[in-house]
């Protein structure tokens, strides 16, 4: 092999880097003395090359419920890219509600996800900016003897200068069944979008018990979105007395 060659297969082998697709469905709802989170297994690893050509796609299965101190949280975007993971484990162990440690988390999530687009090629950038949303968290939790979730949205935000940046919205708060507000999901929400808009409201949740509500409605995104969204799942409970795994694959530890 010729040195010139050579040189050209490592330039290409060092330019192709993968994505890993936020294209995930992680859904809680409220019970009146527990929360109850659930969360699909797909990961898809797509790798594409310096012109922004898609070279390949993989499926991995992951568990996208995470544990923190005091509460759990779902993420779906670039939650590996910018290690989410640590930032809010991190911030969660400062003193504090659970309102009051995701209030610490969000700015340090923020920072890192603008470093993230500073580092990228302008091909790169194209394929994080074709959707409004870059990521979303869902933290989940009881706070006294409250359920809690909570969920925040990360925004791309355009200066007139052409420069793009993150920002993230308000927090959303969910922590009573009494409230219009039964349940908050991120990632691929389509199908449960659309059953909403059919059937009025999801009152049917307070009728059932979140573990059966939450399934059925990832079921429909499941279904919907099979290439995206795919099991097995995990589910897990969390009361006064503590968390219960209902179901979950060995990767949830």
């Amino acid at each position: 092999m010729t040195l010139r060659l050579a040189l050209l297969v490592w330039t290409c082998l060092v330019s192709v880097g993968p994505v890993v697709y936020g294209q995930t469905s992680i859904v809680a709802a409220l019970g009146p003395h527990e929360v109850v989170i659930w969360a699909d297994s797909k990961r898809k690893i797509s790798e594409f090359d310096p012109s922004g050509s898609l070279v390949s796609v993989t499926s991995t299965l992951a568990c996208k419920i995470q544990k923190a101190e005091g509460f759990y949280f779902g993420c779906s975007g670039p939650c590996g890219e910018v290690d989410v993971t640590s930032i809010i484990v991190q911030a969660s162990r400062r003193a504090g509600t659970i309102q009051r440690k995701v209030e610490l988390a969000v700015p340090f999530v923020e920072d890192a996800l603008n470093d993230m687009l500073r580092d990228k090629s302008q091909n790169a950038l194209r394929r994080y900016a074709d959707k409004p949303t870059i990521l979303q968290l869902l933290f989940v939790g009881i706070q006294g003897q409250t359920p809690l979730i909570l969920g925040v949205d990360f925004h791309f935000r355009r200066a007139p200068s052409g420069v793009l940046s993150v920002r993230a919205g308000e927090t959303q708060s969910c922590e009573k069944t009494t409230d219009a507000c039964t349940h908050l999901a991120i990632g691929k929400t389509n199908a449960i979008a659309n059953f909403s808009r059919q059937k009025g409201s999801m009152d049917f949740l307070a009728r059932v018990q979140p573990v059966v509500g939450v399934e059925r409605l990832i079921q429909m995104e499941i279904d919907e979105e099979g290439d995206d969204v795919g099991p097995p799942i995990d589910i897990l409970r969390i009361t006064g007395r503590g968390a219960q795994w209902i179901r979950r694959k060995p990767q949830c530890r």
